[in-house]
Order: structure tokens, then C-alpha cells, then sequence
């Protein structure tokens, strides 16, 4: 690759959570503030160049930096790679990576050794007011597998001025920035999630600069990061924290309060528990991006 730096040029593109029901999803992050862009189809290219069904719907949460998707598996039999996924557990699972060249960092991981799937084309339809386009993507994964934490991708988006339409980063509640995802497990379980990061060409670096204790560690991709924190309660390790910027963290907690969600405040941190219709925790920091 022309590019020794490769994995500098990286960064969090957007976290996605599978969700059982997909209308009870966004109805319950549009009562949050969010601002949802519309239900859509994703389609993908087969061997012949035909667009066909990918077998997955969803909205996003689109942010000045990075976005949150919501989707669901709407056809376990289309073949998408994340219907095992939603077998284990609903929740948040995707953790897809920003890359400028997706071909030149698909090449990079296989010099690497990864186990890499073929560079795919991907698009959903995007209809926002009178405006009606196709956003185009192109996109390869690391097979996922049981043992993983979360389904690990790496997207070039071929058309980025599609996807963040005017005022489509605008939410009632101040939403700006996704700021980390954070992975809660046993110590074992964080160690051994750390390590497949760094099969990736993802460098974990130890809060604690004195000696090698990786079971507290953080990722940087970007502006973003990927924590890794030991909590021997949570059990095997899953990324269970999204952590966004707002304006102004107030205006949110109200919204989470008039929706009956548990909020949590625990030193400097704050966060709202999203329940089973979205399964995720939001630790919620204010600032301006």
C-alpha cells in the first residue's frame, strides 16, 4: 500500500444497534430529540451488478461527527452478515471504521493476515423533504464471530453529500458528537478483545502508562475512540456505552425523564439506560464540537 500510515487516516464513521422492532426504536429516539432520517431499504450489488434486497432497514442519527444507526434484520434468509449476530444478543454491535480508500485498506489487513471479506457495494435510498438520492457505499467486514465483542467494518461512503442533508444534523435536544464507545467486560474477555483490535492495525493505549494493564485501554480513531473498560459484572465483554456531546445535557436528561428512562449520575459521568426497546446506555457530556 502507497500509504505506510494507513490506519492514521481512520476514524469512527458510526456505531449501529440491532433492534427487535424498528418503529418502536425511532419512536423512542425522536421522543429523546433526536432528529431520525427516514426508514430505509438497504440493497446490495450481486455477482451479476444487480441491486437486490440486503435484508436490513434502518434510520440514523446523523451528527456533525459520526452518526448512530438503528437497523433491523428483516430477512434472516437474504444473507446478511449480521443475522448470526442478532441471534446472540440485541443491542448495540456495529462499530464501522471511516477509511478514504476502502480497496487500499482492505489491501493493508490482508498483508496484515486478517481475515477479510471481499469489498462489497452497498446503497439505501435517502428521501428528506423533496429531496429524493441514493447514498452509495463500499464496504468490507472481518467475520464476525461469537467470541467478538462487536461486528467490526470499514466503509468509504462514495456519496457523503447524500447522507448529511441540510439541517439533518439539527436535533431538538443539542445532539453534536459521537464521542466513544465504550466495552464493558471480565478482564480475560477485555485482553483478549484488545488483542483482535490490534490484528486490525487498532493500537490500544493503557489508561495507566506505567505498566501494560490492558483491561483498561482506549482506541483513538479520529476525533472518536473505542474504550475498553474491565467490569467484572457485565459479564462476557460488549460494547454497552455510546457516549455523545450535546449543548446542553439538561435538555436531554428532561426528554429521558418524560420517556420514563432510568438515568444514572455517577461521578462526573451521566447516563440514560435505554431499555430493552433500544438496548444501550447513553453517557451524555455537553460542549460545543
Amino acid at each position: 500500500m502507497s500509504n505506510p500510515n494507513w490506519a492514521t487516516d481512520l476514524s469512527l464513521d458510526h456505531v449501529g444497534l440491532i433492534v427487535p422492532d424498528l418503529k418502536a426504536a425511532s419512536d423512542l429516539w425522536r421522543a429523546l430529540g433526536f432528529n431520525l432520517t427516514s426508514r430505509a431499504d438497504h440493497t446490495r450489488t450481486d455477482a451479476q451488478g444487480m441491486r437486490i434486497p440486503a435484508g436490513s432497514s434502518q434510520h440514523s442519527v446523523m451528527l456533525q461527527q459520526g452518526y448512530i444507526e438503528l437497523m433491523q434484520i428483516t430477512d434472516p434468509l437474504a444473507g446478511h452478515p449480521l443475522t448470526p449476530a442478532m441471534q446472540q444478543r440485541y443491542g448495540l454491535h456495529i462499530v464501522a471504521i471511516d477509511t478514504p480508500d476502502s480497496r487500499a485498506t482492505h489491501q493493508a489487513l490482508s498483508q496484515l493476515g486478517c481475515s477479510v471479506s471481499a469489498v462489497m457495494d452497498w446503497s439505501r435510498p435517502v428521501k428528506e423533504g423533496d429531496f429524493e438520492g441514493l447514498a452509495k457505499f463500499s464496504f468490507f467486514d472481518t467475520p464476525w464471530q461469537t467470541s467478538d465483542a462487536s461486528y467490526v467494518c470499514w466503509v468509504q461512503h462514495l456519496t457523503p453529500e447524500i447522507i448529511r442533508r441540510p439541517g439533518s444534523t439539527v436535533h431538538a435536544n443539542g445532539a453534536q458528537a459521537l464521542k466513544a464507545v465504550i466495552f464493558e467486560g471480565v478482564g480475560a474477555d477485555c485482553a483478549e478483545w484488545i488483542q483482535r483490535l490490534s490484528s486490525f492495525g487498532l493500537n490500544a493505549i493503557s489508561q495507566q502508562s506505567r505498566d501494560l494493564d490492558y483491561q483498561d485501554a482506549i482506541v483513538q480513531l479520529g476525533l472518536s475512540q473505542l474504550r475498553i473498560q474491565e467490569k467484572p459484572e457485565a459479564g462476557h465483554i460488549c460494547p454497552s456505552v455510546i457516549q455523545i456531546q450535546v449543548d446542553d445535557v439538561d435538555v436531554l436528561l428532561k426528554k429521558a425523564q418524560a420517556c420514563q428512562l432510568t438515568i444514572q449520575i455517577q461521578d462526573e459521568n451521566t447516563e440514560i439506560d435505554l431499555g430493552t426497546i433500544s438496548p444501550v446506555r447513553l453517557r451524555v457530556t455537553s460542549g460545543r464540537y
